[in-house]
C-alpha cells in the first residue's frame, strides 16, 4: 500500500496537518490553554500525519511497524483561549532509514499569531522488538518525497534550541 502525502503545502509553514478549535476541557485556571493540552494537538498532528503517510496505528498490524517520539520540544509563543481556531503545520526537517527529524508550528487561525513551535524526533520502531527498525521503503518514499518539497524553505527560527534563561 503506498500513502498518498498530505497535499497541503504552505510556502511558508509546510503542510497543514491538523485543524481544531480550543476546547473547554483544554484551558487551564490561567484561562488559557493548558502544557499538556499543546502536547495532545502536537501529537494528534503528528499521528494524523503519520497515518496519511502510511505508518499510522491501522498499519501495526500488516507491517510491525510503528513510531516512536524519542526526543520534543515545544516553545511557547502567544496564548490560547477558548473557542480559538488553530492549524497545525509540519516540514520533515531531515529523514534517515528509521528516523525523522519534524517540526511543527500551531497558528491561532483568527489572529494569525504563532502560538507554539513544536520539535520531535521520530524513530520508526518494531512493534515486537520495540527497537529502531528502517521505515518501510513506501513510507521512507513518502517521506523523502515531502522532505524534498520543503527543504527550500528557509530553517525554522525555533528549531534546535536549547533551554536557557536568555529571552528573544
Amino acid at each position: 500500500m503506498t500513502a498518498a502525502p498530505p497535499a497541503s503545502l504552505s510556502p511558508d509553514h509546510g503542510l497543514l496537518v491538523h485543524r481544531a478549535a480550543i476546547v473547554d476541557n483544554w484551558v487551564d485556571h490561567n484561562g488559557h490553554m493548558n502544557v499538556a493540552a499543546y502536547l495532545t494537538v502536537f501529537d494528534a498532528a503528528i499521528c494524523k500525519f503519520c497515518t496519511q503517510c502510511g505508518i499510522g496505528p491501522d498499519r501495526i498490524g500488516e507491517t510491525g511497524k510503528t513510531v516512536f517520539v524519542s526526543q520534543a520540544n515545544i516553545v511557547y509563543r502567544h496564548e490560547l483561549h477558548l473557542g480559538s481556531p488553530i492549524q497545525v503545520h509540519l516540514r520533515i526537517l531531515a529523514l534517515g532509514t528509521d528516523r525523522l527529524h519534524v517540526y511543527m508550528t500551531m497558528q491561532d487561525e483568527q489572529h494569525g499569531h504563532l502560538a507554539a513551535a513544536n520539535e520531535q524526533l521520530l524513530v520508526c520502531v518494531g512493534i515486537q522488538t520495540r527497537r529502531p527498525a528502517p521505515l518501510s521503503t513506501d513510507v521512507h518514499e513518502t517521506f523523502k518525497a515531502i522532505f524534498e518539497s520543503q527543504k527550500h524553505l528557509p530553517a525554522p527560527r525555533y528549531a534546535g534550541r536549547a533551554i536557557s534563561l536568555r529571552h528573544d
